[in-house]
C-alpha cells in the first residue's frame, strides 16, 4: 500500500460559534504549546477545542485557491454551469466540468480543508482520551461521538472526490506515515466508525435551543445513508433505512409549510433542517495557526461569511427584483433547460430559479439570464443591510443535510430492499405535495431521481445522484447518458460547450500536485482520471 506523510500543522486557534448565524463569535487566544493533550485538559478548553473543529467545514467556500462550496459539484451534472468572466476566471471548475482536470489545477479545497477538519477532530478526540480523567465521563462520551460524526462529514468529502484516500483516526507524530486506502477500504473504515459515534447512543436526535450547528444523531444518520447509498452497500441498506424512519417517527423534523420560507433568514434551523453550515456577517473570523501563520490570506478580509452569494450574484443585478445585489460574479449559474424541469404549478421552480434579465445582459461568461435563487445575494438577508460591500459578508447558511432528504431517502431504500411500496409512495407524495402538486408518482428509482432533481436543485445532490446510480439496475438517468459532450443552450454567451464525456475512470479527480510532491512518493496520483 501507498502511504501518506502527515505533517503535524497545529491546532485551530479559533472557534465558531455553533449557534445562528447571527450570532457573535468566540475568540481564543492562540497556543504557543505544541502539546495539545496539555492545553485542553478542562471541559472548557475542550469544548473550545471541539468547536473550533467545526471551523474548517467554513472554508469548503474558499480555501486561498478555489472558490466553490459543497453544492458546486453540480457543475460537473447536467443542471449548472461554471458562468464566471471566463473560461481562465474558474479554470479548475471549467476543466472539471469537462472532466478535463489536471493534477495542477483540480479541486484542491475539497483535500485541504477536509484533512484540517480531519486533524482538528483526531487532536481533540485525542485530548480527551489523554485527559479522561479529569474530565466527566458524560462529556467525554458526548463530545468524543460528536466529533466522529463531524469527523466521518469531512472524510465523506473527500473520499467522493478522491477514492483513494488516507484514513486515520488519531492524532499523528511530524514523521509518521499513513497508508492510502482504496476506495472500498476507506468507506469501511469511515462508516466503521461513524457506527461507533451512533451506538454510543448519547447524542441527541435534534440540537437543543441555543446549539444548533452541532453534530447530531440525525446528522450521524443522514451521513450514513449518504455513504451507504453512494457506495452502493446493500448489507447496510436495511439499517440505513431504520436510520431514516428513526428521523422520521422522532416528529422531532417536519417539512417546512413554505418552500420559500426555507431559503430565507427565518428559514435557517427551521424544524426541516438537520444540518447547515453557519455563516454570519458579524465580526472576524480568525483562521490561524499556533505559531500566529496563517493558512488563509488575511487579505482577504475573512468575515465569517460565505462567498457563494456573491459568486452567484449577476452583474448588474436583475431589473425585476431589485433586493438582488447587482455586483455579482455569474458564477454556478443554471442552465436554461432547467425551467423546463418543472410543472408550471410546481412551487419550487421560481424559488428555486430567478429568470430576469439582468441590468447588464450576457455581462458573464456562459450567461443565461436564470439565476439560482436559493443563493442570491439579497440586502435583506444581511443583519445591517448594506448588502455586498464586503465580497464575504453574506450570511446565508449553507444548507447540507434537509428533512425532504431524509423521505426522498427513505422512500428509495425502500423501493432497493423490496420495502413497502405504499409507505414508499406516501413519502414521495409528501414532498410533492409541499409543492403544491396534488398529483401522486409511482415509487420508483428513476421517479424518485426525478424527484431529487426537482427538489435539491442547485443543492449539490444531483452529480452524486448521477454518479451513484451509474451502474443501479432499473434507472435510466445514469451519469454515462446524460454527461456527454454537448453544445450549451442558445443563450450561452460564447456558445461554449462541454467537450468531453463522464465515464467511471473519472469518478475521482486528481490529487494536487502539490499534495503528492509534498508526500515525497508515499502518494499516488488517480492516474485512472486520465485515461
Amino acid at each position: 500500500m501507498k502511504t501518506l506523510n502527515i505533517l503535524s500543522i497545529g491546532v485551530l486557534a479559533a472557534a465558531l460559534t455553533m449557534t445562528s448565524c447571527s450570532d457573535s463569535f468566540l475568540e481564543q487566544e492562540p497556543q504557543t504549546k505544541g502539546d495539545v493533550a496539555s492545553y485542553y485538559a478542562t471541559e472548557e478548553h475542550l469544548t473550545e477545542g471541539l468547536v473550533g473543529a467545526y471551523v474548517p467545514i467554513h472554508n469548503y467556500d474558499y480555501n486561498g485557491v478555489i472558490f466553490g462550496q459543497l453544492n458546486w459539484a453540480d457543475i460537473l451534472g447536467d443542471d449548472m454551469l461554471t458562468g464566471s468572466a471566463g473560461v481562465t476566471d474558474q479554470e479548475a471548475w471549467y476543466n472539471a466540468a469537462d472532466f478535463k482536470l489536471t493534477a495542477s489545477k483540480t479541486l484542491s479545497q475539497y483535500w485541504t480543508v477536509s484533512y484540517d477538519g480531519i486533524k482538528a477532530c483526531n487532536d481533540i478526540i485525542g485530548a480527551i482520551e489523554t485527559n479522561k480523567d479529569k474530565i466527566s465521563e458524560s462529556f467525554a462520551q458526548k463530545a468524543t461521538a460528536e466529533l466522529k460524526v463531524l469527523r466521518s462529514f469531512y472524510y465523506t468529502v473527500v473520499w467522493k472526490w478522491y477514492g483513494n484516500i488516507p484514513v486515520f483516526m488519531r492524532p499523528l507524530d511530524a514523521s509518521e506515515t499513513i497508508e492510502q486506502s482504496a476506495p472500498a477500504d476507506a468507506y469501511e473504515q469511515i462508516i466503521t466508525d461513524l457506527e461507533s459515534a451512533i451506538n454510543a447512543n448519547v447524542l441527541p436526535m435534534r440540537a437543543a435551543a441555543g446549539e444548533e450547528g452541532h453534530a447530531t444523531l440525525a446528522t450521524a444518520y443522514m451521513i450514513y445513508a449518504e455513504l451507504v447509498m453512494y457506495q452502493n452497500d446493500q448489507t447496510r441498506f436495511s439499517k440505513a433505512l431504520d436510520y431514516m424512519k428513526a428521523i422520521i417517527n422522532s416528529n422531532q423534523y417536519s417539512l417546512d409549510n413554505s418552500f420559500a420560507h426555507l431559503w430565507s433568514p427565518d428559514g435557517e434551523w427551521c424544524d426541516e433542517s438537520i444540518f447547515e453550515v453557519n455563516y454570519t456577517d458579524g465580526p472576524l473570523c480568525i483562521r490561524s495557526y499556533p505559531d500566529g501563520s496563517d493558512p488563509y490570506s488575511t487579505s482577504l478580509g475573512f468575515i465569517g461569511g460565505t462567498f457563494q452569494c456573491q459568486a452567484l450574484g449577476p452583474d448588474g443585478g436583475v431589473a425585476s427584483d431589485p433586493d438582488v445585489a447587482n455586483n455579482g460574479w455569474g458564477t454556478f449559474v443554471p442552465r436554461r433547460t432547467c425551467l423546463d424541469l418543472y410543472a408550471a404549478n410546481d412551487e419550487r421552480r421560481d424559488v428555486t430559479l430567478l429568470d430576469g434579465e439582468p441590468g447588464n445582459p450576457g455581462a458573464r461568461y456562459q450567461n443565461q439570464n436564470l439565476f439560482l435563487n436559493k443563493y442570491l445575494p439579497r440586502y435583506s438577508h444581511v443583519a445591517d443591510g448594506t448588502g455586498g460591500s464586503d465580497q464575504c459578508r453574506w450570511n446565508d447558511n449553507l444548507r447540507v443535510y434537509r428533512y425532504a432528504e431524509t423521505l426522498l431517502n427513505a422512500a428509495e431504500l425502500l423501493v432497493r430492499t423490496g420495502g413497502d411500496a405504499t409507505l414508499a409512495k406516501s413519502y414521495i407524495t409528501k414532498v410533492r405535495q409541499r409543492a403544491g402538486l396534488v398529483s401522486e408518482v409511482e415509487p420508483t428509482l428513476d421517479n424518485i431521481m426525478t424527484e431529487r432533481r426537482l427538489e435539491f436543485l442547485g443543492e449539490g445532490k444531483r452529480y452524486w445522484d448521477l454518479v451513484r446510480m451509474e451502474d443501479v439496475a432499473g434507472v435510466t438517468q445514469k451519469a454515462s447518458a446524460l454527461l456527454k459532450t454537448e453544445q450549451d443552450p442558445v443563450n450561452d454567451k460564447g456558445d461554449r460547450g462541454r467537450s468531453g464525456d463522464w465515464k467511471p475512470n473519472k469518478k475521482y479527480i486528481p490529487i494536487d500536485s502539490k499534495e503528492i510532491s509534498s508526500a515525497q512518493g508515499s502518494l499516488k496520483q488517480n492516474d485512472a482520471y486520465f485515461n
